[in-house]
């Protein structure tokens, strides 16, 4: 029996468990599973080597990318770095500006990937037709979608949408005013789960809302596990600003 470590991390809320041991591909499902078993607070997955992380779904996440960057500075001895990570579900690196706040403390803002397009979806839900705006990434669909009144449901219909959609993974995000609060599926390990914060689609909802704003959009979400900025400026890169806190490393047999 073999030790498999991993790093116990909270960005925003949304805690994050990245492994740093050799991980076959396809072994990160099962192996997904036992930690977020292991590990019931646990929302995702990654696997990490240095500056690449591959997420156990195959999605880009931006806090774990923040997470990673974050682990990469530590392992390092850096205050703070600006890191090019290569991560799953971004066709090219992404940039994170990383600095080092306090024991195990990090700030940091992210060169968010941009997303491919805006479109408007269907679905049924309560047996009605349901018309919503879904910003299309690499990796992830996210749809904007007013604020949430029955969970219940929502977690019943997001695992077929994802597959109707054929997306490896599928975020909703609830907004009302300043607030964010999302859903996400993963097909890997196949769960959906009302996270903590979600990086991705806070980026999302900042492009959606920028297209009905001149391309221009500011605003840091307060989300249930804390505030997440995001900056859309037109020609460049989404701007994604948070915090990460690296609490332990640990392992498990595997």
């Amino acid at each position: 029996m073999a030790k498999l470590s991993y790093y116990y991390i909270n960005p925003t809320g949304n805690i994050t468990l990245l492994v740093d041991s050799p991980v076959s591909a396809q072994d990160r499902g099962d192996i997904a599973r036992r930690l977020i078993k292991a590990e019931p607070e646990a929302e995702q997955v990654g696997f990490i080597c240095g500056k690449s992380l591959c997420m156990a779904g195959g999605e880009f996440c931006g806090n774990a990318t923040l997470s990673a960057a974050a682990v990469y500075c530590l392992e390092n001895g850096f205050e703070e770095a600006t890191v090019e990570m290569t991560v799953s579900g971004a066709q090219k690196p992404v940039r994170a500006e990383i600095k080092k706040t306090g024991f195990g403390e990090y700030s940091g803002r992210i060169e968010m990937p941009e997303p491919l397009k805006i479109e408007e979806v269907e679905f049924n839900h309560q047996g009605e037709t349901v018309k919503a705006p879904a910003v299309f990434s690499e990796g992830i669909i996210h749809i904007i979608m007013p604020p949430v009144r029955n969970r219940d449901e929502y977690e019943k219909i997001i695992p077929e949408l994802c597959y109707n959609l054929d997306a490896d993974s599928l975020g909703m995000m609830f907004i009302e005013g300043e607030s964010l609060t999302p859903l996400v599926y993963t097909t890997v390990p196949g769960t959906a789960v009302w996270e903590s914060s979600c990086a991705s689609g806070t980026t999302a909802a900042g492009v959606y809302l920028a297209s009905l704003n001149g391309g221009y959009f500011k605003r840091t979400f307060i989300e249930p596990g804390g505030e997440l900025g995001i900056e859309i400026c037109p020609d460049k890169k989404p701007i994604l600003s948070g915090t990460a806190k690296i609490t332990a490393r640990k392992s498990i047999d595997v």
